[in-house]
């Protein structure tokens, strides 16, 4: 279904709230997610936005954390990518509406 990858349309919204994954990931009942999560290399500011977070654009993204990497992750989960993607698009979709980004970024749901 998803021959291409993970549909990212680049919002950054996953960047501005990444500390309270964080946050709440510290006692991830999963402890390879446990894991992923507290191997998170970088720091964020008082409102959970990554310092990698620069322009509106991650400026590690061709190296960033496994956290960030939607594929790999699912990959290292040893999902299904096609329900991962799934799961993760309503996610960012909820993610975008919350933050109140513009509804060009939303990503559409294939069913």
């Amino acid at each position: 279904m998803y021959k291409d990858g993970f549909p990212c349309t680049g919002c950054s919204g996953c960047c501005r709230l990444i500390g309270g994954i964080l946050d709440k990931g510290q006692n991830h009942p999963d402890p390879v997610l446990r894991q992923v999560i507290n191997s998170f290399p970088y720091v964020t500011d008082e409102s959970g936005v990554c310092e990698k977070l620069i322009d509106n654009r991650c400026s590690v993204y061709d190296n960033r954390p496994l956290l960030c990497n939607v594929t790999l992750l699912g990959e290292l989960l040893s999902l299904d990518l096609d329900e991962w993607y799934s799961k993760n698009i309503k996610h960012c979709n909820l993610i975008i509406d919350f933050l109140g980004l513009d509804k060009s970024y939303k990503i559409p749901e294939v069913s």
